[in-house]
């Protein structure tokens, strides 16, 4: 018969024994504790709960910009609402085109799209494709309801309808090459700068301003009028260059279009800029 003996006093042992147990019962309750998070968190996880979906980027971008250099100039200016993507063509090329959102463009207050060599350098530095691409049509500016300020200098417009631009407040285009302009839908408007381009088929030789009350700069410089009507605009005060129009004498180099005396005077005493005019 062999005999094992205990080197442990009984006490001891007893003791081992128990904290042993005590161990056993933590790793049981834990396991336990651990298999309820895991069934709380399977539970959760059900067929009811929203999971959500992500949302078209391109989602209410509808109008497509018909010119480019427009619409890259505006993805440049970063103007909310207006977007460029590649699209896949029918023949299976890809084309990076423009698109604007209608809904977003109206919260856009101002435009500033010159084309003066200038702002062709810092388009080009930018690596703006159409950087020395002069905007032709621009389309797509009837959604810029709330627009204020325009500026479209040194481009290749031969027309522009601003009859949904009722707010404008501003609008500069020289050397642009528009026949014929219509501002009867802009009551608003203090700033006008026009100078004729000498590329243009055809200048300016009548506008009809008496809807525009709120008038405070006229410049339409270098255009083809040989008289012009300011009897309304009463607040005409900072400038009116009608220089190097023909005038009735037909001499583009002389002063000889007439605007009502009181209102040269006005413009005289405040200091502001009168040139190819006289007072009649």
């Amino acid at each position: 018969m062999v005999t094992i003996i205990c080197p442990w006093p009984r006490s001891a042992l007893k003791s081992y024994t128990l904290e042993m147990t005590r161990t056993k019962q933590n790793i049981v309750l834990n396991i336990l504790v651990m298999g309820c998070f895991v069934f709380i968190a399977g539970c959760a996880k059900t067929d009811d709960v929203d999971i959500p979906i992500p949302k078209d980027p391109n989602e209410g971008y509808t109008f497509q910009i018909p010119d480019r250099a427009f619409g890259e100039y505006m993805v440049y200016r970063g103007i909310p609402g207006v977007q460029q993507r590649v699209d896949t063509l029918d023949s299976g090329t890809l084309q990076t085109n423009f698109y604007m959102n209608p809904d977003l463009v109206v919260g856009v207050n101002a435009l500033s799209l010159s084309k003066t060599s200038s702002n062709v350098s810092a388009l080009e530095a930018a690596g703006v494709v159409t950087a020395s691409q002069k905007i032709q049509d621009l389309s797509g500016v009837e959604f810029f309801t709330g627009l204020d300020t325009l500026i479209v200098t040194s481009n290749d417009l031969v027309s522009l309808d601003l009859t949904a631009n009722t707010d404008l407040v501003e609008l500069s285009m020289n050397f642009c090459k528009v026949e014929s302009l219509d501002l009867s839908a802009c009551p608003n408007l203090k700033k006008l700068r026009f100078r004729g381009s000498s590329q243009a088929n055809e200048l300016l030789s009548e506008i009809d301003l008496s809807n525009n009350l709120q008038l405070r700069h006229l410049h339409l410089r270098s255009h083809g009028f040989v008289s012009i009507d300011l009897s309304a605009n009463t607040m005409l005060v900072e400038e009116v260059d009608m220089s190097e129009n023909p005038g009735p004498d037909g001499n583009t180099g002389t002063s000889d279009i007439t605007i009502p005396t009181a209102l040269f005077e006005q413009i005289q005493a405040a200091g502001g800029v009168l040139l190819g005019v006289i007072p009649g």
